[in-house]
């Protein structure tokens, strides 16, 4: 019998290592390009998901916050042309040894003349806001009670009597927990609203972990989304500190804001999972089924209510007793809101009131979620739904008109 050829042996050998090598190389490629895939395919269903629980945050969302002023005055929003205002300061976002270019007078405020290049970060200058002290009440509370009641009855009444138009109220005392609601557990589109609940997250996490107002944030690009500043004035590359971020998403309802705010604090899923733990009789994240304005069955997540809203509120008003620098920057930003409070014609200018205005155009809805600094401390949460702009108008202003009457009529 003849011995193998150890030529040939040695060359079967080779030709089995080169393909087994080949085999390898090629496997390694398939798995790269499988795990490039579904990378890119998971990207892409987060946005999908996104865009589905927060319409207001991305480009396809149709509503603004500029086009209609709601409030039936003559006061309009100057987000599309003002820059972020500077004054007399106690929340300075300036970078560390920049010389301050303002000059604003007591009392007054101007915009501050900027010597940076157009890439570096604009500084936000804002005075911190303080609520005024209590006033007595010169009514019993019995009378009071009865006024309570009152006021409930006239809202109830004018609310049945709207054709077309959903509606919801949610009224609380910051100062003795009195509350009161109507049609405060329906589902809403909250808009730009849910900045609220967001920036109290945000600002926990900021504050629990030492994050810096003055962290410089690269604003990378965004396409042009109707209503906010930052997609309408500034470049890619655009650096921007982390306060001016969280105040434009509540001072300017920003919605490109709102979106660098949540993934800045970890994304939806993380954030919603505490807001949830502050207040979810709706939660956001959950899909609800209702009627609209128009007698349309809806299903949809990113509905809250009402009665969640002003929980919010009551939530950030106790922090802010217990720890003001905690949520300090969220006052400062509802105070020095660009866009008009629809209750101010109720309640007069020299009251302040610190609020976020929120809609959503596509859905034909409206929401003022605010704090008046009246004889108390209230909170107050309106939502209207409708498509005649006039008659939204003529709601906000007739309910908050019964609120500032019972609240006057305490004081």
């Amino acid at each position: 019998m003849r011995a193998p050829n150890p030529t040939f042996l040695k060359r079967a050998d080779d030709i089995r290592s080169k393909r087994r090598l080949v085999t390898l190389i090629l496997t390694v490629v398939l798995l790269v390009l499988i795990l490039i895939i579904s990378f890119v395919v998971w990207v892409g269903s987060g946005q999908s998901g996104y865009e589905d629980l927060y319409p207001d945050l991305v480009g396809r969302a149709t509503d603004t916050t500029t086009t209609i002023d709601i409030a039936p005055s003559s006061a309009t929003s100057s987000q599309e042309t003002s820059a972020p205002e500077t004054g007399t300061s106690e929340t300075d976002l300036t970078s560390q040894g920049e010389d301050e270019t303002s000059g604003s007078e007591e009392g007054g405020s101007e915009t501050a003349a900027s010597s940076v290049s157009p890439l570096e970060p604009d500084r936000l200058e804002i005075e911190d806001f303080h609520f005024s002290s209590s006033r007595s009440q010169v009514i019993s509370h019995q009378r009071r009670a009865v006024l309570l009641d009152n006021m409930k009855n006239s809202i109830e009444v004018y609310i049945r009597g709207l054709s077309d138009m959903r509606v919801g109220f949610e009224y609380a005392s910051l100062k003795n927990g009195e509350a009161l609601g109507i049609n405060e557990l329906v589902p809403i589109v909250p808009g730009s609203t849910f900045a609220l609940p967001v920036n109290i997250v945000a600002s926990e996490l900021a504050s629990s972990t030492g994050r810096s107002q003055q962290q410089i944030i690269t604003y990378t690009g965004h396409s042009y989304v109707n209503g906010s500043y930052i997609s309408a004035n500034y470049p890619a590359n655009k650096q921007m500190y982390y306060g001016m971020i969280t105040h434009l998403s509540i001072a300017y309802s920003d919605r490109v804001a709102l979106e660098m705010l949540f993934h800045e604090i970890g994304g939806t899923e993380s954030t919603i999972a505490r807001i949830n733990e502050i207040s979810s009789f709706q939660p956001f994240d959950k899909e609800v089924f209702y009627t609209d304005f128009s007698g349309t069955d809806v299903k949809g997540a990113g509905r809250t209510t009402c009665y969640d809203m002003v929980n919010y509120l009551k939530y950030l008003y106790r922090g802010y007793m217990a720890n003001p620098s905690c949520y300090q920057n969220i006052l400062n930003s509802m105070a020095a809101s660009e866009i008009s409070s629809p209750l101010t014609s109720s309640f007069g200018e020299s009251v302040p009131i610190l609020h976020i205005f929120g809609r959503n155009e596509s859905v034909h809805a409206y929401t003022e979620l605010a704090i008046v600094d009246a004889g108390e401390p209230i909170a107050v949460c309106i939502y209207v739904e409708g498509e005649n702009k006039t008659d939204v108008a003529v709601a906000f202003s007739t309910i908050s008109g019964y609120v500032a009457e019972y609240i006057n009529a305490c004081y």
